[in-house]
């Protein structure tokens, strides 16, 4: 005898599912993590964004706004690669002699001209993602 099949699951409340309606929840993550990757923060203007799952959907992760954040390319890539790309905040104390913060700035536009570094106007200070660091000391020893 054929029948319904019946879930005997309580119902599930509403999602935000963006394989279903993809155009709000991922515009919902955008103005959340304000158009920024979430890690490196680099901004939606300068890198193409994608949006992540933090626990994967194959893990059991859900595809509410709480399991997504924004991520750049380079640092989604490290988060599937099971290297999640952390930041490293370079910033002045404001102690440092001439010399010091010379060469500070000398390795800040160097990094910048390497696009590793991104300034944070808001936090004055720079950010290099800590998976780019093994990359870095090679462009630097090398250059």
């Amino acid at each position: 005898m054929r029948g319904i099949a019946v879930s005997k699951n309580k119902p599930r409340k509403p999602q935000m599912h963006y394989g279903q309606d993809g155009s709000s929840a991922r515009e919902a993550v955008r103005i959340r993590d304000q158009d920024r990757c979430a890690n490196c923060r680099q901004s939606g203007d300068d890198v193409t964004l994608d949006t992540h799952h933090i626990v994967p959907r194959g893990q059991g992760g859900s595809d509410r706004l709480s399991n997504l954040i924004l991520l750049c390319r380079r640092c989604h890539d490290a988060a599937h690669d099971e290297q999640m790309a952390p930041t490293v905040r370079f910033y002045s104390n404001g102690e440092m002699t001439d010399d010091e913060f010379s060469s500070y700035y000398q390795l800040m536009e160097r990094l910048k001209e390497l696009g590793f570094a991104r300034f944070n106007d808001t936090e004055k200070c720079w950010y290099v993602p800590k998976a780019d660091i093994a990359v870095l000391l090679e462009e630097l020893i090398e250059g």
